[in-house]
């Protein structure tokens, strides 16, 4: 008979890792089964709660990121060489060659007060309270300006629900 303060033989730590410890382990599985499963499905509906909130939030940034580098390369273009790259509704694979003009004015006469200190967003609230003439005047100074495409946008939805 072994002694406490002995360590088991070899063949004793063989037999419970190979023998004992695998039906323990499978009793004790049986007996925690239904806590084991709904621990499981918790983690996974937090796991995918997660995921979604995570996709959301990144697509609608990348989304905001993609048009803003879009914007300010097409507007670089335009500054540079005159040429606005962006589609009309005739003719989509053709770009579109417009002057870029230079007021140095600022924005002086526009519908919109500081008009060119103002972001996009702002503008954009405005815009429905605005005739269709003076929206037509704010999309040739933007088109021919900064080209902000959220703004342009709005005037083109206006436009249409008229």
């Amino acid at each position: 008979m072994a002694k406490k303060d002995q360590e088991p033989s070899a063949e004793q730590q063989l037999l419970d890792l190979l023998v004992y410890a695998p039906v323990g382990i499978a009793l004790e599985a049986v007996d925690n089964l239904p806590k084991y499963v709904e621990r499981g499905r918790s983690q996974i509906t937090i796991g995918r709660f997660i995921a979604r909130t995570v996709a959301k939030k990144g697509s609608s940034t990348l989304e905001g990121v993609a048009d803003r580098l879009v914007n300010d390369a097409s507007q670089v273009i335009v500054n540079i060489f005159g040429i606005d790259l962006t589609a009309n509704e005739a003719d989509e694979d053709e770009p579109i060659v417009k002057p870029t003009v230079q007021t140095e004015a600022g924005d002086a006469g526009l519908p919109i007060a500081e008009y060119d200190s103002q972001a996009a967003a702002q503008i954009v609230k405005l815009l429905a309270q605005l005739t269709p003439d003076e929206r037509d005047e704010i999309e040739a100074y933007e088109t021919a300006g900064r080209g902000r495409v959220t703004i342009l946008r709005k005037i083109a939805q206006l436009r249409d629900a008229e």
